[in-house]
């Protein structure tokens, strides 16, 4: 090696090599549950009914998702089901029950022993 590679050499930067695989998002974006349980846990009641085009600008500037979020809060609290239910899944999940209700749950019939596949049927398997 000359000594103009040598001064090219910068030091190995681990975030720098994980980062580099992955997309960047715009600085500042937030995920949509995100903010709906930002919007959810300290709402701005005075963002909520509104109506009017360039009231609507005034406040939320070019963020839909935000306008968007607080108009389905507002149609939630006045009861709207479609509302609640967007709300829920696309800020907390769908949550699945998978508790057995107190009942034993089946024994496998196969295994894996040490990456061998045995039958639990047979003991001196």
């Amino acid at each position: 090696m000359n000594d103009n590679s040598l001064k090219n050499l910068k030091p190995f930067d681990s975030d720098s090599a994980r980062k580099a695989g992955q997309k960047s998002s715009k600085a500042g974006s937030k995920h949509l549950k995100t903010l709906i349980q930002e919007i959810g846990n300290n709402i701005d009641w005075d963002k909520t009914t509104l109506k009017d085009k360039a009231q609507m600008k005034a406040l939320y500037g070019n963020n839909a998702w935000q306008a968007l979020t607080y108009v389905a809060f507002t149609k939630a609290m006045a009861g709207d089901p479609k509302a609640m239910d967007w709300l829920a899944k696309n800020g907390y999940g769908q949550n699945i029950d998978v508790t057995t209700n107190g009942k034993e749950l089946p024994t496998p019939i196969m295994r894996v022993d040490n990456g061998i596949l045995r039958d639990n049927s047979n003991p001196e398997n």
